[in-house]
């Protein structure tokens, strides 16, 4: 670099990597030499044994099917080229389109989760260097690794197709780049530098939680060169370009706008403004984690990201890295390094809890949020690993001189950070080894079986619309249906960039599309501009089939005044209110399903109430209550039909819906408790129709004995419905005409509850 560079100061830096400060280790050499390479496989040994212990413990736990969360977004866009919703994150898109290309094994989720597990791999093995690099002691590296790439969040995360095990390990990588510069001499600081800036850049094109690190990295490398004077204008100008080719990978998404070949693509990215629309994340909030109005709550995030460490990695860890920080200032080795790492997780945690406008008091929200904490978990066990050295340190140089002793005690200290490490394993082992889990592929198949054939189906929310798109559009399971997603249809790129994916949807006009509910929002109004019920009169008007899972947008009511959504099956099926079911017509559709709708090959119950997995399982089982709650009402429409004597058969079918729900969201606890998997709701209601099948069969059937215990039979299941209704809501509806009428039907039936001839 001319003179300049010939006549900077040498600087030696804080950083001694070594124990025992017998060498100054830097990095001047621009490449190792065959020696350095021979003495690195020779000395650092252990760091490849755990590379391939956090690999092959990954790829053994790979989902073998599509996983929960935004999985399905990830699979569609890497295996159609498309874009995934904002910011579009193109590097894990692109890779898994190249990887899918690469290795055309098992089915496309499979594929993308194999990958993911495999930098899921990498990034444990980069907390492993990264924390050995500052320490060189085995022991930390093995207790950082193993707490961070053992707890369930990292774990569960990184065996499935999300972006978040990429996006630990560009953050681990930034993290050891911090210490290779806090190593390096002279000139070489530059080239790190560089380096770093080109990892941020790429870091950025996966996704935009690695700025907070960038900021906190990026300014104290910057303030140290200009501090030494080691920085020219040429050099700041290069490492600014470094940064930028690291964001090459966004061309991917106007590549992919211009082909508008994927089945299921976000945004329109054939211009700047669109590009620049879908980076900002301006359709998601831009800032804020969710695009609603609630407001963020700073102190009750805080309070959750504490629990949530303290859950995912343990008491002993949080305190070894707040030792860490205390005791920093007395060992220059680690100080520096150590300051920045607390400067950069604050920074993280504080934006978060500040942005994020989650309602955690909603389990499944807590399970949202928490994936955002990865980041700073990466931090927090590096920490922690830095902290288990300082004890050791002054303990082998003060305490324990002995030679022999000295290995007793680094013995110890090896056995308890292995000890740490397989504790995490055994702890979330079950939980995180997702290859025989198929729940989102039965819940997608359920989906998408329950559809007419020729049929469309919309859907809201994520996990019904990605899992029903994934197994129509990269599995092409049943290829004669259409699935729409509710959210995309509002946006004004919807039909220019989806009107070739359908066979069966119909776009309500031939022009650009906007939606009244979005422009409603926004205080405009186009004479153009459609709703529901002008998607719902094209379709029904040509005969197209058109279902909804699992309901509705609320904002958009115009179409309750033309339709009802009934529930059929698991979906709500369309119909027209001038083409409404009479009660025998419903029934005869709602027994032709079986209701089978079980989740198959894996034991839901194992997981956490926050997950996916555990909101799924429930959505699937509440389904089974929606047509016995529609009969009722049916039942109660129809002009008093219950009373009649014609109104019997009705009923009883009635009451078998109510039955076969109730028995299959009812559970027998190890001490004979019945647990109920529905809301208390329906137990009055099913206490209901047995109270008006009691009184039909009492009014319109001749008396006799068979008539005497089909009553009890009856009477039996409404007091024990009513029962445990006033047990779970004792204040909700009419407590005391529910007691009276218990009261009363146990008078007329002394025995009701223990004769075994009134057991329905």
């Amino acid at each position: 670099m001319g003179s300049k560079s010939k006549n900077r100061p040498q600087h030696v830096r804080n950083g001694n990597p070594t124990a025992g400060n017998k060498k100054i280790v830097t990095e001047e050499q621009t490449a190792p030499s065959c020696e350095d390479l021979e003495n690195m496989f020779v000395y650092e040994w252990h760091s490849f044994v755990a590379f391939g212990i956090f690999v092959g413990i990954y790829l053994k736990c790979t989902a073998a099917s599509i996983p929960s969360g935004d999985a399905g977004d990830f699979i569609l866009a890497a295996h159609h080229f498309g874009v995934a919703h904002p910011p579009g994150y193109p590097l894990y898109v692109t890779a898994g389109y190249i990887w899918m290309k690469i290795f055309p094994f098992g089915n496309p989720a499979f594929r993308l989760n194999l990958l993911t597990s495999f930098i899921g791999g990498l990034a444990a093995f980069i907390v492993y260097i990264t924390t050995f690099k500052i320490t060189n002691f085995i022991p930390s590296a093995i207790f950082a690794s193993g707490v961070f790439g053992f707890s369930h969040l990292i774990w569960f995360h990184s065996v499935g197709a999300e972006i978040f095990s990429l996006n630990n390990a560009f953050c681990g990588l930034l993290l050891y780049w911090t210490v290779r510069f806090q190593h390096a001499t002279g000139h070489n600081r530059v080239k790190v530098a560089m380096e770093a800036s080109f990892l941020s850049g790429l870091s950025m094109s996966n996704q935009h939680t690695s700025s907070l690190f960038i900021a906190v990295i990026g300014a104290w490398m910057f303030l140290s060169l200009l501090r030494d004077k080691e920085l020219t204008m040429k050099e700041f100008i290069l490492t600014g370009v470094a940064f930028l080719t690291g964001l090459i990978p966004y061309i991917q998404m106007p590549l992919s706008s211009f082909t508008a070949n994927a089945p299921s693509t976000w945004g329109d990215q054939r211009t700047l403004n669109g590009i620049f629309t879908h980076v900002s994340r301006q359709e998601y909030g831009t800032f804020r984690l969710t695009a609603s109005d609630q407001p963020s709550d700073l102190v009750g995030n805080l309070k959750t990201y504490t629990e949530d460490l303290i859950h995912e990695l343990g008491t002993p860890t949080l305190a070894l890295c707040i030792l860490c920080v205390l005791v920093a200032w007395y060992f220059p080795k680690i100080r520096e390094v150590v300051y920045v790492y607390v400067a950069t997780v604050f920074l993280y945690v504080m934006f978060f809890c500040n942005q994020a406008n989650i309602d955690t008091t909603k389990e499944i929200m807590k399970g949202v949020l928490e994936r955002f904490w990865m980041q700073s978990n990466i931090v927090i066990s590096i920490l922690a690993g830095c902290g288990v050295w300082c004890i050791h340190e002054p303990i082998s140089s003060r305490v324990v001189k002995c030679g022999f002793l000295n290995k007793v005690w680094y013995g110890v200290l090896c056995v308890g950070a292995v000890a740490a490490a397989l504790l995490q394993m055994r702890e979330n082992y079950v939980l995180c080894d997702m290859s025989s889990n198929y729940i989102m592929e039965d819940y997608g198949r359920k989906l998408l079986d329950s559809v007419p054939k020729n049929g469309v189906l919309l859907t809201e929310g994520d996990m019904p619309s990605l899992t029903a798109r994934y197994m129509r559009y990269s599995e092409n399971y049943r290829v004669d249906v259409d699935v729409v997603d509710q959210e995309l249809i509002g946006f004004p790129w919807f039909k220019e960039m989806h009107k070739h994916n359908y066979k069966h949807y119909i776009f309500p006009y031939d022009r650009e599309i906007y939606f009244k509910d979005v422009l409603a929002r926004k205080g405009e109004n186009y004479p153009f501009s459609y709703n529901f019920k002008d998607v719902f009169d094209v379709h029904l008007n040509a005969g197209v089939p058109l279902y909804i899972y699992p309901f509705m947008k609320h904002s958009d009511l115009e179409w309750t005044k033309h339709y009802d959504i009934v529930p059929t099956t698991m979906l709500y099926e369309v119909r027209h209110k001038s083409n409404a079911y009479s009660i025998d017509e419903f029934l005869d559709v709602a027994y032709q399903h079986e209701y089978n709708l079980q989740l198959d090959n894996c034991d839901v119950s194992i997981y956490p109430v926050r997950s996916w997995e555990s909101v799924i399982a429930g959505s699937c089982g509440h389904t089974v209550f929606f047509p016995p709650e529609y009969a009722h009402k049916l039942l109660t429409d129809e002009k008093m039909l219950y009373m009649k004597r014609e109104g019997r058969q009705p009923l009883e079918r009635t009451f078998n819906l109510y039955k076969r729900a109730y028995n299959y969201l009812s559970l027998q606890d190890e001490e004979g408790q019945t647990k109920f998997l529905f809301d208390a709701q329906h137990n009055k209601n099913y206490g209901i129709i047995a109270y008006l099948l009691y009184h039909n069969i009492f009014s319109h059937t001749a008396n006799g004995p068979e008539k005497d215990i089909l009553l009890g039979k009856y009477g039996r299941v409404m007091v024990e419905q009513w029962e445990y209704h006033y047990t779970r809501k004792p204040v909700e509806g009419d407590p005391e005409g529910l007691k009276h009428a218990m009261e009363d039907m146990k008078k007329r039936y002394p025995d009701l509850m223990t004769n075994e001839k009134y057991q329905m």
